[in-house]
């Protein structure tokens, strides 16, 4: 349903929403928490009863615009307040303040005075139910703006009501965490798919056998969905829908070998995959909706579900997101899903944590925030071990270069986190590797206790043609002949040897008319053509990488050394790896 080539890239140009939500005094927030900013994907982390869900119901009341709560949830008989803060745009300004009005307390063109407020940061907090919200200003960076907003007459009203809040009027949608799918009577009247999977045997039955409904969403859509998600874990080729004794309709899943399976009788994991697929496909067309005007929160999809099968899952959901433009949450204490978003730019994660007094949330930027979601979820470094297959690289930049590559040989369809992980050796500890069995070593690190499927890349540091690689890296590279796996020394001397002339031109603006030396450096023959430039990117490689790579393609790499036959090799392995 969701092609993945349509997705390659996409994401690194996918507008974050920069606007900041909060809320303060509701169960066990006391102090004001929430979301810093919105992604298209928000992964909500933390220990069980640490206000994960909470954190969605925040999310629940800006959609629907009701700002007024049950007195229940009220923290310390305290009503909950909702805050936003975001910058006045020129649409907003031009709104709020009209260009044909003039004097009063502003006193000269009221358009001119609200043109200074662009740019500028607001918060303010909204209350009541949809009817009646009250938009109220608690912050304006008016400094330097006379009058300032609170004495400008009623702007300092009108303004935080014509800020935008683009969740206001989105459809959230809610999976959770405690769901199941059941055998069911059948209703053709009420046809609804509830939040913990009740009535989705009913609505299966019902787009199969009524005619006013398209059976090919269940038939082709879902069944399609099934085998993207199970990919050779299982493959069905079927679903259909029996009515029992006792008036009871049941979803079959029929796969070849196995004959018509009951979905009552099958594991959670199958029912939690059949529940998402509900989610984009059928609720839509029930509701009458585009995909696009939905918010979805999905609450531990981890839940009995395969390391391997949740990576797919949520490699689909972040596919449908993309070609549907939608935003969803994840409530998780799975290092899968973070291994999977961590590294990309279109996601974020949000790690809650409880003192016993009350919670609060951070957004993981850092190193350190990110070792405490580790903590709190006790994730160990044995957990790579789950990964599909491990690529070994010197250096961050490496990382980027390499998934870019991996990126367009493979046409977007092999990910990081989904289908390979990448480990940094670092240069000087190469030598303290081996890939030689666990077993047979003496001493050492060796690769196969990390995961026994591997490959490595190494720069040559080749500095000409009768140039040797040194004894580490030849062994190394025997190793990994002798376990049939591919280990990639540089043709050239480093990898920054395969930037073409036409990256480097594209990105400095300037006329190239020869590649770099098969063992030059990088850096000196980037100062030739621009002068400094190479200097000052030697010790920033990870932020130059950052910046070529999108204008590297598979046409204009081609042409550089090995890499053509090397990248296609690369792809094999992690192909293999993943069936």
């Amino acid at each position: 349903m969701f092609s993945p080539t349509s997705i390659r890239y996409i994401s690194r140009n996918y507008i974050v929403h920069q606007l900041e939500i909060m809320v303060k005094n509701y169960k066990c927030f006391s102090e004001e928490v929430g979301f810093d900013a919105i992604q298209r994907v928000n992964l909500i982390i933390g220990r069980n009863n640490s206000g994960k869900s909470s954190l969605l119901d925040l999310i629940d009341a800006v959609t629907s615009k009701k700002y007024e709560f049950d007195r229940s949830t009220w923290r310390d008989n305290q009503r909950p307040q909702v805050f936003f803060q975001s910058v006045v745009t020129e649409e907003v300004a031009t709104r709020t303040f009209p260009n044909n009005t003039r004097g009063g307390q502003i006193g000269g063109n009221h358009g001119d005075y609200g043109r200074q407020y662009i740019g500028k940061t607001i918060k303010w907090s909204k209350s009541g139910e949809e009817r009646n919200n009250n938009s109220i200003l608690i912050y304006c960076d008016d400094e330097g703006i006379r009058p300032p907003l609170r004495q400008s007459g009623d702007y300092h009203k009108h303004l935080p009501k014509n800020m935008p809040i683009f969740l206001e009027g989105k459809v959230f949608r809610r999976l959770l965490a405690e769901r199941d799918i059941l055998p069911e009577p059948a209703s053709t009247t009420d046809i609804k798919i509830s939040t913990n999977g009740t009535g989705l045997t009913n609505a299966i039955q019902c787009f199969i056998n009524k005619s006013d409904l398209p059976s090919d969403l269940v038939e082709r859509n879902i069944l399609e969905g099934l085998n993207e998600i199970f990919a050779h874990d299982a493959g069905f080729t079927d679903i259909v829908c029996q009515l029992h004794d006792n008036n009871a309709w049941e979803i079959y899943l029929e796969e070849e070998h196995k004959g018509r399976i009951p979905l009552s009788q099958s594991g959670s994991g199958l029912k939690t995959v059949m529940s998402v697929l509900a989610c984009l496909i059928l609720v839509p067309h029930l509701e009458g909706k585009p995909l696009n005007s939905y918010v979805f929160g999905f609450e531990e999809l981890e839940n009995n579900i395969h390391p391997a099968l949740l990576r797919r899952l949520n490699e689909y959901i972040y596919k449908a997101s993309i070609e549907h433009d939608f935003i969803y949450f994840l409530t998780t204490h799975s290092n899968v899903l973070i291994d999977q978003f961590s590294k990309q730019s279109d996601a974020q994660i949000i790690h809650v944590t409880h003192d016993q007094q009350s919670s609060k949330c951070t957004t993981a930027k850092t190193y350190i925030e990110n070792n405490g979601i580790l903590d709190d979820l006790d994730i160990r470094a044995s957990d790579i071990l789950q990964s599909n297959g491990v690529i070994w690289v010197e250096g961050p930049s490496d990382r980027i270069y390499l998934n870019r590559w991996i990126d367009l040989w493979s046409n977007g369809t092999l990910k990081e986190g989904t289908h390979y992980q990448i480990i940094f050796y670092g240069g000087r500890l190469l030598s303290h590797l081996t890939a030689e069995n666990p077993e047979d070593i003496e001493s050492g690190i060796s690769i196969l206790n990390a995961n026994r499927n591997a490959l490595i890349l190494i720069d040559s540091d080749k500095r000409s043609r009768q140039s040797r690689i040194n004894d580490t890296k030849q062994r190394i590279k025997d190793e990994f002949d002798a376990l049939n796996a591919f280990c990639w020394i540089t043709r050239g001397k480093e990898i920054e040897n395969y930037i073409p002339l036409e990256v480097v031109s594209a990105r400095w603006g300037v006329h190239v008319t020869e590649h770099v030396g098969r063992y030059d450096n990088y850096f000196d023959y980037l100062d030739q053509l621009v002068s400094g430039e190479g200097t000052k990117y030697s010790s920033k490689k990870t932020l130059m990488a950052e910046e070529l790579i999108p204008h590297m393609t598979r046409e204009n790499l081609s042409q550089m050394l090995n890499i053509s036959d090397s990248m296609e090799r690369v792809c094999r392995s992690i192909e293999s790896w993943n069936s």
